[in-house]
């Protein structure tokens, strides 16, 4: 299941609704796969004040638990940079 959702990721979808909907796992159990892999530095949170290039410099670095989540990608994505 994990190779689905980040299959799923990699297409696009970063939302806990999107995901749910799109490989049909319902969403408790779907944000508790999330947590996970966020954990386990497979996928990365993302906030409603992310960046584009990344973390570098911004002003909220270390900072993000303090804001929601919005959405999630892939580690080796955007971030990577």
């Amino acid at each position: 299941m994990i190779d689905a959702i980040l299959a799923e990721m990699q297409r696009g979808s970063t939302t806990v609704k999107e995901l749910s909907r799109k490989l049909g796992i319902e969403k408790s159990a779907l944000e508790g796969m999330l947590r996970y892999m966020a954990r386990r530095g497979m996928i990365r949170e993302l906030h409603p004040q992310c960046r584009a290039r990344g973390c570098r410099g911004c002003r909220y670095h270390g900072k993000c638990p303090d804001l929601p989540i919005v959405g999630y990608e892939p580690a080796k994505t955007r971030h990577e940079a």
